[in-house]
């Protein structure tokens, strides 16, 4: 093959990865054609060769996200999550190529996607950062894609958006001959998940509730993570707190969500800073979450979040039980249970920021019926709309509403459907303010009732099509 040709396919391949995998999702798009360059070269070269072209082309895609792992982790783990992705892609386009080329059938288009699919349920599984390598986060805008997650999570995401690609690759490499009905099944798929998006979409709940949430995040500079917090200071950022939920709760919020860690609370000021928010909520007749750190003493502290009623009642006190890397270092520990309780008669959860990119542990929720999720979080500014959505995506696989509120990040009231009716942002480092009345809906989905069965049966899916590869070998040689 000719080298201009093989340099076009990484080139145009890579560019496509690159903007289809930023942090913003405005090129979600491109990630249905990206893989198609790269599969197209792969059948057409040696092992040898279509190795580093699929390396190339995806290395320069991941490329897009170093300046955010720069700003989150040291430099060599930087680089080597920039390394590792390539690496296992790689890998996947070679053994797509062996099955696609073994098995000369047209049913090897579901290789590439059920081998991608197979790589990600297995690091939702085992990787200690849950979901949060999913290419399905980039199509977060695409709404009628994203449905599928209420029936297979978000694995069925990344699996439509990789079959249309490869379907588009093993068509062309085969001239079509012989591949009307794999190809037919590949399209139906993504044409009856689109078609059962939009009924999804259009569809109304006669089980329904509407509430106005108020979301609040004052300028940084009110905000501290320190092992040293000083008292004075920390009275004085809850009091300003408890002055923005008087303000918002006269737009007529029926809950104001506060941020991650807006406070340092010690064993001897934490009954009086409770006591700021308790009054806050019964003067102003408002219920109130609120992220907070409590200090146990002086080796240990708790990422927690108070949920308190309108009468000033605490409901509950929930524990952060998914902690980054960074708080066990500095230790934190981690809660065990998750918090439910009902809120204006309403099934409601409450988790903190890390917490959503665990579909397994979110997916507990359910048991309770839950109708809306108050999520208090704390971004990395680049990060934000990405680690929004993620926590998005996990009311869609469930069927509720999120109400998450960012330090550093995006403010966000979506409903169980994963549309954004509310959303502005804190990643200025400024005051950010936000209300709107969104739709609290009991809404059952398959996801939330069975769980990861999608991702076992792509497991069985890629047992079955190694096996046609080994079948498919053996009777060439026989021949």
């Amino acid at each position: 093959m000719k080298f201009y040709f093989v340099a076009g396919a990484v080139i145009t391949s890579g560019l496509c990865w690159y903007f289809a995998n930023d942090l913003s999702g405005n090129y979600w798009y491109l990630l249905w054609f990206a893989p198609i360059p790269v599969l197209i070269t792969s059948f057409r070269l040696r092992p040898k060769g279509a190795f580093p072209v699929a390396f190339i082309a995806y290395l320069l895609g991941r490329l897009s996200w170093l300046p955010y792992l720069l700003t989150v982790l040291p430099v060599p783990l930087a680089v080597f999550f920039t390394i590792l992705l390539p690496l296992i892609f790689a890998l996947i386009v070679l053994l797509t190529r062996k099955i696609v080329l073994r098995s000369r059938n047209g049913w090897s288009v579901f290789a590439f996607p059920v081998f991608w699919c197979l790589f990600e349920f297995l690091a939702f599984k085992f990787s200690p950062d849950g979901t949060a390598g999913s290419i399905a986060y980039s199509q977060s805008n695409f709404l009628l894609v994203v449905q599928i997650a209420s029936v297979t999570g978000i694995l069925g995401i990344s699996f439509l958006a990789t079959l249309f690609p490869s379907a588009i690759a093993v068509g062309s490499h085969f001239r079509f001959k012989g591949m009307k009905g794999p190809l037919a099944t590949a399209f139906l798929l993504v044409v009856i998940s689109i078609i059962f998006g939009a009924m999804r979409l259009n569809s109304r709940s006669s089980i329904r509730a509407d509430l106005t949430a108020g979301l609040v995040v004052l300028d940084e500079k009110y905000h501290s993570e320190t092992d040293h917090p000083d008292t004075a200071n920390e009275m004085r950022t809850a009091k300003l707190y408890a002055i923005e939920v008087a303000r918002v709760a006269q737009q007529g919020a029926d809950i104001i969500v506060l941020p991650e860690k807006i406070i340092n609370a010690t064993p001897s000021s934490e009954a009086a800073i409770k006591n700021i928010f308790l009054n806050a909520a019964a003067s102003n007749h408002v219920a109130i979450v609120a992220g907070y750190t409590q200090f146990v003493n002086d080796n240990t502290k708790q990422n927690k979040a108070m949920v308190i009623s309108a009468d000033g009642e605490l409901l509950s006190d929930y524990q952060k039980v998914n902690l980054f890397e960074g708080e066990e270092r500095t230790g934190f520990v981690p809660g065990k249970e998750i918090s439910l309780f009902d809120l204006k008669r309403i099934a409601s959860g409450v988790a903190i920021c890390k917490d959503m990119d665990y579909s397994g542990f979110i997916r507990k929720y359910d048991k309770n019926n839950t109708m809306v999720m108050y999520v208090p979080a704390w971004d990395f500014i680049k990060d934000g709309w990405l680690h929004s959505r993620m926590a998005i995506l996990r009311g869609v696989e469930n069927g509720y509403a999120i109400v998450r509120t960012a330090r550093q990040g995006q403010l966000t009231i979506s409903d169980h459907k994963g549309k954004i009716l509310f959303e502005t942002s804190s990643a200025n480092n400024k005051e950010a303010t936000l209300a709107g009345k969104f739709p609290s809906v009991r809404s059952k989905t398959v996801y939330s009732q069975f769980g990861d069965w999608f991702g076992y049966l792509i497991a069985i899916m890629a047992i079955i099509l190694i096996l046609a590869g080994v079948k498919g070998k053996t009777r060439r040689s026989q021949n």
